[in-house]
């Protein structure tokens, strides 16, 4: 009878510490709130701000497009992703100046992108990527190449449970 007893106390305590409050199951509800955020930078050099207007468009913390005016070879931003799923990332835009003056021969556009995602603690880089690198572009030429460039997209579509995958595909 004793070892019925202690048996059943067993069986017992061994159903109750194997009890769990909630849904358990690793996936997570759209709109979660998983720890988030994204991180831009990108650097122009050559002759892009001296020929161009350009400005960075991409999605604040509650989801609205922002533009910028870039003025400075380095630009960067960082936003905390309020839900998940989501899409991050930034458009850059160029055109050239109104009333610019092209006295050179030849001109050199660069512009270069760093990102990453973090989720939970967990960062997931995108490699830096040169985007233009055209070098002896002509003054007949410059219209076509800036034209190509404007509206280039880069950015991360983030999954409700945390996933991430690089995308270029970002609506603004």
């Amino acid at each position: 009878m004793k070892k019925f007893f202690f048996m059943s106390v067993l069986v017992l305590m061994a159903a109750l510490t194997m009890t769990s409050c909630g849904n358990d199951d690793g996936k997570d509800e759209p709109g979660s709130s998983k720890s988030t955020f994204y991180k831009a930078g990108v650097t122009f050099a050559g002759d892009i701000l001296d020929i161009c207007d350009v400005t960075m468009s991409y999605k604040d913390a509650e989801g609205k497009t922002v533009t910028e005016k870039v003025t400075s070879a380095g630009w960067s931003l960082g936003v905390d992703v309020k839900k998940l799923p989501a899409t991050v990332g930034v458009k850059c835009d160029f055109k050239l100046k109104d009333g610019v003056q092209l006295n050179k021969d030849k001109y050199e556009l660069i512009a270069t992108l760093a990102q990453s995602v973090t989720v939970n603690g967990k960062e997931n880089p995108d490699t830096e990527r040169i985007f233009i690198k055209s070098s002896g572009v002509t003054k007949d030429k410059l219209a076509g190449i800036v034209t190509r460039y404007s509206g280039t997209c880069f950015g991360f579509n983030i999954e409700a449970n945390g996933a991430v995958k690089s995308t270029q595909n970002i609506s603004f």
